[in-house]
């Protein structure tokens, strides 16, 4: 994070560091943005297990907020039956209560990760957000799947931007 702060301020930058977990610092954060800031949050999870609902839920409460938040589908895919187990928690904090509301009666176990992606989109529209139609898959290079990069917004215009840069041809801005 340091390296981040030194090179934005020496283009100019009005930088603010906030160093520690997310959970703790989201707070704080959100206190400094000035009201009425434009602000695009970008939540870059090592997995599903630090994706948290939470954290978006508190940064929704900013007036002006986007996000880009890169969602992991081989994470979800790869163990999404092993989490049903009630005794595991690794996807709880992306998605509370889910487990509860999968309907595993009706489902394959391979419809598992679209349903769970469904349900965190639909819990991202509860909060008042658009979810982007245009979520590039972000691939390992070898075909597979690593993450989707989600685009959430309240108004129509930083959607428009967002499908405009998310669109095929300028999906090589995305490649790893």
């Amino acid at each position: 994070m340091r390296a981040n702060e030194l090179r934005l301020t020496a283009v100019g930058a009005n930088v603010q560091g906030f160093v520690g977990p997310a959970a703790e610092t989201v707070d704080a954060m959100i206190k400094a943005v000035p009201f009425g800031a434009l602000v695009l949050a970008y939540i870059d999870p090592y997995n599903l297990e630090h994706l948290s609902f939470s954290i978006i839920e508190r940064l929704s409460k900013l007036q002006h907020v986007d996000f880009a938040i890169h969602f992991s589908l081989m994470d979800l895919t790869r163990n999404i039956d092993m989490e049903l187990d009630p005794q595991r928690d690794r996807f709880d904090h992306a998605l509370p209560g889910w487990r509860s509301r999968v309907p595993t009666d009706e489902l394959a176990k391979s419809s598992l990760p679209g349903w769970f992606f469904n349900a965190w989109c639909d819990a991202m529209r509860d909060l008042g957000f658009k979810v982007s139609g245009q979520m590039p898959h972000i691939t390992d290079g070898k075909g597979r799947t690593i993450y989707r990069l989600v685009f959430l917004s309240r108004h129509e215009l930083p959607d428009r931007i967002w499908g405009d840069i998310a669109r095929s041809r300028n999906l090589d801005l995305f490649s790893t």
